[in-house]
């Protein structure tokens, strides 16, 4: 496994962020404190190619509550990048478009276990693989203890006990969600779902 010099690296949490919740921001504070990255982008994706989207929020929506859940973190940026890009947006027409803008920065993946199990199935996933770090962040119920290999670093970051479809069905059934999301966005995400 290759030492990261985490000083430069930048990490890139990808994600619908529908919506965002305290476990997404457990895991950056996670990398964040622990000296996986310098600064983390979560980088909301307007349309993920794996996930149906009769459920997804507008991405302005769901980058407003990312922006306003991130506001008193100067280590962490709510990125809108994806917006402007084809549809569905893929993670290595990203990066060259990520790389091409910031050519002085060094990106690293921030990922979750089920991803990583899935990764071969993504669109080059070859290329990603070869030029930028997994951050692997763990999920229930998916061993990543064969998974030590190459540019992938496992994270121990606690492993967040709710998902982002669990809340919108609590906000739909009128279920309290106050201990799921930050006070800040709580009124917004109740007020958007």
């Amino acid at each position: 496994m290759r030492q990261l010099e985490t000083e430069e690296i930048t990490g890139l949490f990808f994600g619908s962020f529908n919506p965002i919740h305290n476990g997404h921001l457990a895991i950056a504070q996670y990398l964040l404190d622990n000296n996986y990255c310098e600064k983390l982008w979560f980088m909301v994706s307007p349309q993920n190619p794996w996930k149906e989207n009769s459920a997804l929020l507008h991405e302005q929506k769901r980058f407003e509550i990312v922006q306003k859940a991130i506001a008193e973190e100067d280590r962490m940026e709510a990125s809108d990048f994806e917006f402007t890009m084809p549809r569905p947006s893929y993670t290595y027409q990203t990066l060259q478009r990520l790389a091409e803008k910031y050519p002085q920065k060094q990106f690293a993946l921030v990922i979750g276990g089920d991803n990583l199990r899935d990764f071969h199935l993504w669109k080059d996933y070859e290329k990603i693989w070869e030029k930028y770090p997994l951050l692997v962040y763990p999920r229930p119920g998916i061993d990543l203890s064969n998974a030590i290999v190459g540019n992938i670093h496992l994270i121990d970051a606690p492993l967040a006990d709710v998902s982002s479809t669990e809340i919108r069905n609590k906000v739909m059934s009128g279920e309290d969600i106050s201990s799921f999301v930050p006070r800040s966005v709580l009124s917004l995400i109740q007020e958007y779902y």
